[in-house]
């Protein structure tokens, strides 16, 4: 038999063969592929930075139980913190592991920006800010800003006046904020430039001339960030764990890019 008869009585088989393939296939052989299944949607986040405005050693932030930064120092802030939304447990802890602070229940909604500043120990412990920041970008490439005084038993009384001038200019015109701290801070929109904060005391009509308490220097504003700026009372000895009321300070908290 010839070569080629050989090969067409072997045709119909193969045929038959390739008919089979084609149906397995069809039958749903194909799907259970990995690359055909589809993928699992990714869990919704949120955004946490801690900022640390209380006296003492340096800590280590757990969120449930998971340390997430470490080597937090006195007026300084973390990173921001990605974790899933929802229910979540923080604590600051001491070198030795243990906890520095009270244990803070937060409830995060997804693709929230959450800060929570930790303020120079009262009677009970350290006070606890809870502030939801604006992810939102200002209309037209400008800016927001928000300001808020979380001055504690300060070395002045307020009430403070805030003014926002260009850097290089002393404060002047109508304050960005009056009273500062008798209502709840706001975002404020702003164009993108290079700015001075100043908190000085509050002008009152026959009173003495306001007296600049502290201010920022340069604070760059770009196009679509919003920044918060926390006035804070800072301590005469802050790794001692006390605070005898000495100065003023502030920090600077990105909230958006």
């Amino acid at each position: 038999m010839s070569a080629t008869a050989r090969v067409q009585k072997s045709s119909p088989i193969a045929m038959a063969l390739c008919f089979a393939f084609v149906f397995l296939m069809g039958c749903g052989g194909g799907n259970s592929s990995p690359e055909s299944a589809s993928a699992p949607p990714a869990p919704a986040t949120a955004t946490v930075v801690v900022v640390l405005a209380a006296p003492g050693p340096s800590v280590s932030v757990a969120v449930d139980g998971q340390v997430l930064a470490e080597n937090l120092s006195y007026m300084t802030s973390t990173n921001p913190l990605v974790v899933p939304s929802g229910q979540h447990q923080l604590v600051l802890e001491n070198s030795q592991g243990s906890s520095a602070s009270g244990m803070q229940a937060l409830n995060l909604q997804p693709s929230s920006h959450t800060t929570v500043l930790y303020i120079f120990p009262a009677v009970f412990g350290a006070l606890t800010q809870i502030m939801t920041d604006d992810t939102t970008p200002a209309p037209n490439s400008m800016a927001k800003l928000r300001v808020a005084n979380f001055a504690n038993n300060p070395v002045v009384s307020g009430p403070y006046d805030v003014y926002v001038v260009p850097f290089g200019n002393a404060p002047s015109g109508s304050p960005f904020l009056t009273n500062a701290g008798s209502q709840s801070p706001v975002y404020q929109t702003l164009a993108p430039e290079n700015y001075d904060i100043y908190f000085v005391t509050e002008q009152n009509p026959g009173g003495p001339p306001p007296t600049v308490l502290y201010h920022t220097g340069s604070l760059q504003l770009a196009a679509n960030q919003n920044r918060s700026v926390y006035f804070l009372t800072t301590c005469q000895d802050p790794t001692g764990g006390g605070c005898t009321p000495n100065g003023f300070t502030t920090v600077t908290v990105a909230d958006l890019n």
